[in-house]
């Protein structure tokens, strides 16, 4: 039996096609085991929008006057252009369980 060109050449895109989503699926692992050593393994005091995912990691959605001593990554969540009274909130990610309710 002859092989056609045009069998080869779909065989060849469906090969480059599946390499392609190994590719898209080993960078996105990637991503994600990086973002997992960017922990921050220590524990706020409180929290009362506690935020979990399945790996065991969990953020907290807290609006407040200043963050936790222990917070690394703290941004502005509420601009109080007139006051100057910014809320701010927590955006690291926590290993373990939430603190107790604020």
């Amino acid at each position: 039996m002859k092989s056609s060109p045009h069998l080869v050449l779909i065989l060849c895109l469906q090969a480059a096609l599946v390499m392609g989503v190994f590719a898209a699926l080993a960078k996105e692992n990637a991503l994600v085991e990086s973002k997992a050593t960017d922990i921050n393994p220590g524990q706020l005091k409180c929290c009362t929008n506690c935020n979990f995912s399945f790996s065991g990691l969990y953020t907290c959605d807290d609006v407040k006057k200043d963050c936790d001593p222990v917070c690394k990554k703290c941004v502005v969540a509420v601009h109080a252009s007139y006051s100057g009274n910014n809320k701010f909130r927590c955006t690291d990610t926590f290993l373990g369980m939430c603190g107790p309710k604020c």
